[in-house]
């Protein structure tokens, strides 16, 4: 057993190692037929960069996916370091997978290039959340979160449905800031990844560690590079949001491998993107309130306040990836000593107590702009 475990994590490391590469090739050359094509992220009132950018960084994330993943596959059955459980259950799963993925992709990819209305997105994302329950994946037990255990099969495929479109578009709209959607993904599959190992699903924190792989790349040329930026555009955002909402579900959806299950494990997985979910949940409300639509355009995210506030781009990706981390690493504990409920409490408490924080330091900032505007409109005044 041992050595099956040993040999899972070599093939994990080598997919995570190839993913690297290939994205490191890929990504240069993306951004040259970028340029060459004139496909650009252009600068408007919302956004903070000054010239055009590239946007097609998430045209790569599918094809190398399911290229390092079918090559893992590849190398447990030659090897046959694999199970029953592999063929039984992970192959019906990732063929559902792979299917709803090519639709997310396709859907990014036409959103990047020519747009697509809302409606139509919703319809779209529909079709791809059928594919993962439709295999079987979906919500059949909160484990006592807000004290509910087992629920009724309608009720955990229409819960998940919801998830999982929820959070596609979550990530999809944090992806505001350079290296924040990255950012925040790597840190909730570094915790996908160790739990799938921890529960002997090798096939998924595979696929979690070549994410990862492909993602560092991605990283180093949106956040660092000074002269080779590229955004992930929609296709890249979506693709992640889909991505992470599937191994969402598919952890919470009690493993075969699992004799007992933790208490608390949906609200673990959840808090790994407790971010982005409970931005997204905020800015739809303000929008609602104000008699907008929830998705439309503004400068509501949590990243906007934090510029607004006068912090610089990479301070706010780094502040909000550190406290994300923060979130998982302390829930993780908390939750061997306290109640799910308790450390949700705690969890909504912080969120609420951080963003109105944020929102008075924003309202003072502009009350003092304000002020400045008027002494100076009275100065101009008295001179004239």
């Amino acid at each position: 057993m041992e050595e099956i475990k040993l040999y899972n994590i070599v093939i994990i490391v080598i997919a995570c190692v190839i993913a690297i590469i290939i994205e490191m090739m890929l990504l240069p050359r993306v951004i040259y037929i970028a340029k060459k094509k004139r496909l650009f992220d252009l600068p408007d009132k919302r956004k903070k960069h000054s010239c055009p950018i590239p946007r097609l960084g998430g045209i790569t994330f599918t094809p190398v996916i399911l290229l390092v993943a079918l090559f893992s596959l590849f190398l447990r059955f030659r090897f046959q370091i694999w199970d029953e459980e592999l063929f039984f259950y992970r192959i019906p799963e990732i063929l559902l997978l792979v299917c709803g993925l090519l639709v997310i992709y396709l859907l990014g990819a036409k959103d990047d290039l020519v747009g697509v209305g809302f409606k139509k997105k919703f319809v779209i994302q529909f079709v791809a959340s059928l594919c993962i329950v439709g295999s079987g994946v979906y919500i059949d037990n909160l484990y006592g979160l807000l004290g509910i255990y087992e629920i009724p099969d309608i009720i955990g495929v229409l819960l998940s449905i919801g998830l999982i479109m929820f959070t596609t578009n979550a990530i999809n709209l944090i992806d505001g800031a350079d290296g924040l959607a990255s950012g925040v993904s790597l840190v909730a599959l570094v915790m996908y990844g160790i739990l799938f190992g921890l529960y002997g699903m090798w096939t998924y924190a595979g696929i979690a560690f070549i994410m990862i792989g492909l993602l560092m790349p991605f990283f180093y040329y949106n956040f660092f590079h000074p002269t080779r930026k590229i955004f992930m555009g929609d296709t890249g955002s979506l693709t992640l949001g889909y991505m992470l909402a599937f191994m969402m579900l598919r952890l919470v959806k009690y493993p075969p491998s699992v004799d007992v299950v933790p208490s608390g494990l949906l609200l673990l997985v959840l808090v790994a993107l407790f971010i982005p979910l409970f931005d997204a949940l905020k800015v739809m409300f303000v929008r609602i309130s104000m008699g907008r639509a929830p998705f439309s355009p503004d400068r509501n995210h949590i990243h906007h306040k934090l510029i607004d506030l006068g912090i610089s781009k990479k301070r706010t990706v780094f502040v909000i990836v550190l406290t994300s981390t923060f979130l998982i690493v302390s829930n993780w504990v908390l939750l061997s000593y306290l109640n799910c409920n308790i450390v949700l409490v705690l969890d909504l408490g912080l969120g609420l107590l951080i963003n109105m924080f944020i929102y008075r330091r924003t309202r003072q900032m502009q009350q003092v702009k304000g002020g400045v505007v008027e002494i100076e409109a009275e100065q101009v005044l008295e001179k004239e």
